[in-house]
């Protein structure tokens, strides 16, 4: 038998150990926080779609949460023995997860409020952001990225009158702006608007 075969062998010993005894949910449950990212267990409650106290059962009564487990992997990449036993690299290969943990906040009423972290795949990325991150309104969500510099035609998330929106820029000669709003457009000057980010992507939910 190979080293590799040994190693796989050893692995899957542990990790049918663990699943078994259906023991150390506890501490596999801090393991799923810290292999999505999250700087609390609200936020892998809200990520799983699991209410605050079905986490706090599994945590309370040490059961092991082996379908959390599965969905943390597949999503992660993080190594299903490192989660079910805490032996071992955290994530099976050497490079990056394939995850990126950004901030998510919504606006409400021309304020930003904050969201749970959201979870992004770095291959759906482009390529050259600074530090994007997720905004919801009006049933939709938007991957923005911060942004210094000009502003340009294209979709943006700006302040004017310390009020944040999505709006359609469109850039006119004398540093003039036109705010895409329907029958409310209007222009101004470029320095009437504060920029918060450039709108990357947008996805609307029917």
């Amino acid at each position: 038998m190979s080293t590799t075969e040994n190693t796989n062998h050893h692995n899957s010993k542990l990790v049918r150990e663990s699943v078994e005894s259906n023991r150390g949910g506890k501490e596999v449950i801090q393991r799923l926080v810290d292999a999505y990212g999250f700087s609390s267990r609200q936020a892998l409650c809200a990520h799983l779609g699991v209410s605050q106290s079905t986490l706090a059962n599994r945590s309370a009564r040490d059961t092991f949460p082996a379908d959390w487990v599965i969905i943390c992997h597949m999503e992660t990449g993080a190594s299903i023995t490192w989660l079910a036993t805490g032996k071992g690299a955290r994530f099976m290969e050497v490079e990056e997860s394939r995850v990126v943990i950004t901030t998510q906040k919504k606006i409400s009423n021309g304020i930003l409020e904050p969201m749970e972290d959201y979870i992004l795949d770095k291959s759906s990325l482009p390529e050259g952001l600074n530090a994007p991150f997720v905004i919801n309104a009006d049933r939709k969500s938007y991957l923005v990225d911060t942004y210094k510099g000009e502003i340009v035609d294209g979709l943006w998330l700006i302040e004017i009158d310390k009020l944040v929106s999505i709006r359609e820029l469109v850039r006119f000669p004398g540093g003039r702006i036109r705010v895409e709003n329907g029958k409310a457009s209007f222009e101004c000057q470029s320095t009437d608007i504060v920029v918060l980010g450039k709108v990357i992507t947008r996805t609307e939910y029917l």
